[in-house]
């Protein structure tokens, strides 16, 4: 009992010197300085992505209580890619389409073809691909009603172009394939 109170007591003190701490702490260059050193060290070893070296093929998902969002990537020419979409809505709603996509740093211009016109912009981390929170019209063709493309992600599960190749759809038997 009484080491329970020491420990209770110890953490109080450790949580007040916190938030003493961040309410003093210094917003001035040279705390950001600070900040792109600790990055810079962690990007070095590999705890966070370099977005100058993202390696963008591979097979992404992410898995919620209607389903697993999939999507996929395998390098083509230069900095093209071609990429399969499947988002998971239920068992009778969903998104899926195959298209190109181009990554500079952490953009990535994807354009679904094969219906209407489905251009967008998503951010890639080198971890997670974000889907913009507003699409065209033209994307609402390569999903049933009451789904959407817009706002989805995908976590990179498995890197490389063979990975990417076994990702499964449902109307299109390999996304990437």
């Amino acid at each position: 009992m009484r080491t329970q109170a020491i420990l209770g007591l110890t953490l109080t003190l450790l949580f007040a010197g916190c938030n003493r701490e961040s309410s003093t702490r210094d917003t001035s260059s040279g705390s950001s300085e600070a900040g792109s050193a600790l990055d810079a060290q962690a990007k070095a070893a590999g705890i966070l992505p370099d977005s100058s070296n993202i390696k963008f093929a591979g097979r992404f998902e992410t898995r919620g209580d209607l389903g697993t969002d999939k999507f996929c990537a395998v390098k083509s020419a230069g900095a093209e890619h071609i990429v399969g979409v499947l988002a998971v809505f239920g068992p009778d709603s969903k998104c899926e389409g195959k298209g190109t996509a181009t990554i500079n740093g952490e953009k990535v211009s994807i354009a679904l073809q094969g219906k209407d016109s489905c251009n967008f912009n998503a951010e890639f981390d080198g971890v997670e691909l974000r889907f913009p929170g507003a699409m065209q019209p033209g994307c609402a063709s390569y999903c049933s009603d009451r789904a959407s493309l817009s706002g989805t992600s995908y976590f990179m599960v498995e890197q490389g172009d063979d990975n990417a190749r076994r990702t499964l759809g449902r109307d299109i038997p390999k996304l990437c394939g």
